[in-house]
Order: structure tokens, then sequence, then C-alpha cells
């Protein structure tokens, strides 16, 4: 039996971070438990004094797992967050001393930039992708991983199939106060394992999660799930998948098995794709209390969408928008202007169909794409993954603040959203800007820089940009 603790670095405050339940790790607190181990979870959500109180970390610990979810905010105006994670992890090194615990890294944004991460945070080992398997075998032999320096890939996990998640009452309790309310509070439920298939130039999703077994969650284990959270007083519930209806059958058994457990007062949303989505699909959705169908177009110019990977077009949207709104579905469509090529034309496409076809409370806007590792816009840049821990975007027009502000209506220009791009330009126009490497892309002028918020070295200081 092995003693484990598990910290969640996606809780630390950090500027532009808003943590959320902790899925990703409890699935690997969950593993350790099954299989005999002692494990404890350090959440700053739930423990605030274990961030100045490291006492935590002085125990008879053999490893020490850290989880990474977001590098940064993927926002213009917010800095990264790997100066704080570098920072909190040098304070448990000095705790635990040379020859103290084994000190492990994961999580989704840790395993998009592994290998420059697990040197500049000093871990042991990491892991890539899915954990709980991987993990189990570290444990088994912590001192075989001592000072490797490696990255781990993630294995598919059997238990995933076999076991319901139970989170710990005082766990979600934490979250709960955070948010001011039992009704306020989502918490996630992960329903399949599955690679996406969509080919979304800007999103590293695939990478993340591996070429797993396409594993579908049994329905009662999901009942399960969804009794507990229930119970717990917890109202809100998002289904992480990357894409909920990306397998139309098992998502119709997943909505119906909402259906018959009757949990009152029980809504949840996930991110959905506008086809496959027929009227069966739409009417289940529609007595299933679902909160919001959310869907990420990213760009409603059909150039755009086919440069930006995506598998549908505008007529996919519109016929998707009709069901949706025919079934009495609440939308939210997420557009981000600023990708590959975007001009003045494709804004004006876009403001044109989303100022007829969009309340106001339907569109969720955004400018500017993080350019992530193992993506196409990364490759179109010939960027390397240590060029881009910090926040970096791909290059756009100065212009397209104007663009998007002149051409959509003036209904979607609420106070916050003005503030919010005045921000995001105060921001752009102080960035680092560095000359792309090579022969520019298609769309890309020559000349034209790609955008760091915050200076590349790590040893240097940082420049900060605040929330305007």
């Amino acid at each position: 039996m092995a003693r484990v603790a598990l910290v969640n670095l996606a809780s630390l405050p950090m500027p532009g971070n808003d943590p959320i339940f902790p899925i990703g790790l409890r699935c690997v607190q969950d593993a350790l438990d099954r299989a005999g181990h002692e494990t404890r979870l350090i959440d700053f959500v739930e423990t605030p004094a274990a961030l100045g109180d490291l006492s935590w970390a002085a125990g008879e610990w053999d490893v020490i797992g850290f989880t990474i979810r977001n590098i940064d905010p993927l926002d213009l105006t917010c800095d990264g967050h790997v100066d704080h994670y570098q920072a909190f992890v040098a304070r448990v090194r000095e705790v635990v001393g040379r020859g103290g615990p084994l000190l492990v890294g994961g999580g989704p944004g840790y395993s998009l930039f592994a290998d420059g991460l697990v040197r500049r945070l000093g871990f042991d080992v990491g892991v890539i992708g899915p954990g709980e398997q991987t993990i189990l075998e570290i444990v088994a032999d912590p001192d075989a991983h001592r000072g490797s320096g490696r990255n781990l890939s993630g294995a598919r996990f059997p238990g995933f199939l076999a076991n319901d998640l139970q989170h710990p009452h005082s766990l979600m309790s934490a979250y709960v106060r955070r948010q001011g309310q039992v009704e306020g509070t989502m918490i996630g439920v992960e329903t399949r394992r599955k690679t996406c298939y969509q080919g979304c130039v800007y999103c590293p999703y695939a990478y993340i999660s591996g070429q797993n077994q396409g594993d579908l969650k049994p329905l009662d284990l999901i009942a399960a799930e969804l009794h507990a959270i229930h119970g717990s007083g917890i109202r809100r519930v998002f289904f992480t998948d990357g894409i909920f209806n990306s397998e139309l059958k098992y998502a119709k058994e997943v909505v119906r098995t909402i259906i018959e457990q009757k949990l009152p007062g029980l809504t949840w949303s996930a991110y959905f794709t506008p086809k496959p989505f027929d009227d069966e699909f739409a009417e289940l959705l529609g007595h299933s209390d679902v909160e919001f169908v959310v869907v990420s177009p990213d760009s409603l110019d059909d150039g755009m969408m086919k440069v930006l990977g995506k598998s549908f077009g505008t007529r996919h949207v519109t016929r998707f928008i009709e069901r949706a709104k025919r079934h009495g579905l609440e939308l939210r469509m997420n557009v981000v202007f600023g990708g590959p090529g975007e001009s003045r034309a494709s804004v004006r496409a876009t403001a044109q169909y989303v100022n007829a076809n969009l309340a106001t409370e339907e569109l969720v806007m955004n400018l500017g794409y993080r350019v992530l590792p193992e993506t196409a816009l990364a490759r179109q840049l010939s960027l390397a993954d240590d060029d881009l821990l910090d926040p970096t975007f791909y290059p756009f027009d100065p212009d397209l603040f104007s663009w998007v502000i002149e051409e959509l209506d003036s209904r979607f220009m609420s106070t916050r959203v003005l503030l919010n791009l005045m921000a995001a330009r105060s921001s752009s126009k102080r960035m680092k800007k560095v000359p792309l490497p090579g022969k520019a892309p298609d769309g890309v002028a020559a000349n034209f820089p790609y955008l760091a918020l915050t200076r590349s070295r790590p040893d240097a200081e940082p420049v900060r940009q605040g929330l305007g």
C-alpha cells in the first residue's frame, strides 16, 4: 500500500482562474482508493489553509501528485498560470526535501506541455492523458521513476466501465459555498472516453484524451452518479464529453436515463454539435430539463468554418436552431473572431448571421485563438511546444475589434461586452510581438507577428496584464 497526496493546482488563487470541481483528480483518487492505497486530496477551495500551511506536505507520503487543468485562461486579457504553479511546487519541494516523496505531474493542461513542464516544475515523472491506470503503476514502484524526468502515456482504465464515481461530501460542500448557493453549483459528469472525431484546427482534445477504446459508461453508473449528486443538494450537471451527441444513439440513451431518474430540479448542459441532431433528440432534450444546449461553430461564415476544420456549415447550424426553438430549447452559441484568414468580409458574414438568427443572450463571443501544442494552428506557425507555454495567440488584424463592434447589432454590445473588448484591445497592444518563423501561412501577412502576453523566458520578469 502506498500513501499518496493529490494536489489540485487548478484550485490555486490566480488572476483569471475560476476553480471548478476537480473531476479528473477525483477519478485518480477513486482508482487509488479502490486499489487499497491511502490518499488525501488537497484542494484550496475545500481547505484554503493548506495554501499557506504546508504541514500536510511533511507527511510520510510515498507520492505527491499535482494536477494542472489549464495553463492559462485562453483569454487575451489574462496572464499565464505557470509561474504560480512553479512557485507553489518549489515551496512543497522545500518542505519535503531531497529523497522525499516522488513528485508526479498530470492533468489536461500538463499533458499539452508535458516535456517543458516536467523540467520547469521539477517533477520526477509525468503522465500524459488519462491518469488512473498509469498512476497505479507508478505507486506500485515509486523508486523506479525517481529523478527520471520522463513522461508516461496514460492508458485505458477498465474501472471507468465498472465503478460509479461518488464524491466526498466535504469537497462538494466547499464548491457549493464558493458559488454561493446549492442551486448555482455545477458539477461535471463523464459519460464516455473516446477521441474526438472533429478536426478543429485549434483544439488539442484528441491529443489530451489519447487513443482510447471509445468506452461508453454504462447507464446504471451514470444514474448512480446523478442520484448521488442530487442527494448532496447540487442541482446542475455538466457532461464533460468533448461533444455530447457525437454518437447520437448513445446520447439519446443518456438523455432517456436522465428523464427516467425523475430527480426534481436537476438541470444539465453539455457541448453539442449541430449534426447529428434530429427531431427525436431535440424532443428528448425538451423533456429532460436541459439548461442550455451549447454549440461552438466559432464562425458563421462558411469559408472560415471550413478553415477552422468544422465538419458542418451554416445550413446545419440553421437547421439546428430551427429544431431547438421548435422544441423550446435554450441555446448558447460560441463565436470566436480572429481565426486564420479572418477578414472584414468574414466578420461581416458572421455578424449578419448572428444579427438575423440569435437572441441577445444566445451569443457567447470571444476574440483571439490561443495557439496550443498538437494542433493545426501550431503546425501552421511552425512553433515549438516550449514557444507556446506563455499565452500565445494566432495573428489577427488589429482592426478586428472595430470590425466586430461595427458589424454586430448594438443589442449584443452591452456595457460588459464593450468593456471586455476594450480590455482585450488594450492587452493586444501591449503584447510582445514576435516575428513568425519561416514562411507565413496562407491568409497571414508575411510581417504579421504572433502575440504573447508574457515574456517567453521563464527567468524573465513577467509583464502583468490586468482585466480591463
